[in-house]
């Protein structure tokens, strides 16, 4: 049996909130008239709060994990970006290395290094 759930993009989520700011409906009837259920329309209205902190660079994505280290994220990623200006190779077990490094300068102690 297929599934009837289905995902919406940030793009498709923002176009819905702005359509309800213009609307004079209340979510329960907003959500009804879009055929969204309710619960989910109250998700990507919360879900807003969040997204509108954060950098979402590509606006077909369906979901936006965010890092629980985002320190050491921050700190790698301004230590990439000078390596790859130079057009100098990094290989996972350098960013691994990188990353730790970072982590316990941080004061990270719960910091594990993926593979990925």
């Amino acid at each position: 049996m297929a599934s009837k759930k289905k995902n919406l993009s940030f793009a498709e989520k923002n176009e819905l909130i702005e359509k309800f700011q213009n609307s004079n409906f209340s979510k329960a009837a907003f959500a009804k008239a879009n055929s969204i259920p309710r619960t989910t329309f109250n998700n990507i209205l919360t879900a807003k709060l969040f997204s509108s902190n954060a950098q979402i660079c590509d606006q077909e994505r369906k979901r936006q994990r965010l890092s629980p280290y985002e320190n050491v994220d921050k700190a790698l990623l301004s230590w990439i970006k000078y390596p790859r200006s130079q057009n100098a190779p990094i290989s996972w077990n350098v960013l691994k290395e990188k990353s730790l490094k970072f982590a316990n300068e941080l004061g990270e102690s719960s910091f594990v290094a993926s593979n990925g």
